[in-house]
């Protein structure tokens, strides 16, 4: 699929109002797309020190993709299967 077709449909969702555009799920795809990357990293942390804590959006940017009716893989590549090792791979993105 084209990353023009995939940032076509998410404007679309956006001004159907079925979509967000202040939200992170929308925020990494757009990225994804206009980078051209097929690999979307939907975890990080935020805070430091014994306030750190994981922020995952991978359900948010699955959910947002399935509404695109795009294919993708999740995957995990940590090696001990931990958060920041997540990663949504698009199939078949072409710039």
């Amino acid at each position: 699929m084209k990353a023009n077709t995939i940032l076509s449909r998410l404007e679309k969702l956006a001004s159907e109002k079925r979509v967000n555009k202040n939200t992170s799920a929308y925020k990494l795809v757009m990225a994804a797309c206009k980078n051209g990357s097929d690999v979307i990293r939907p975890c990080w942390t935020s805070g430091s020190g014994r306030f750190c804590s994981n922020m995952d959006y991978t359900a948010d940017v699955c959910r947002l993709l399935d509404a695109l009716r795009v294919q993708y893989v999740r995957g995990n590549d940590a090696p001990r299967g931990g958060l920041p090792g997540n990663f949504i791979q698009i199939k078949h993105l072409e710039a």
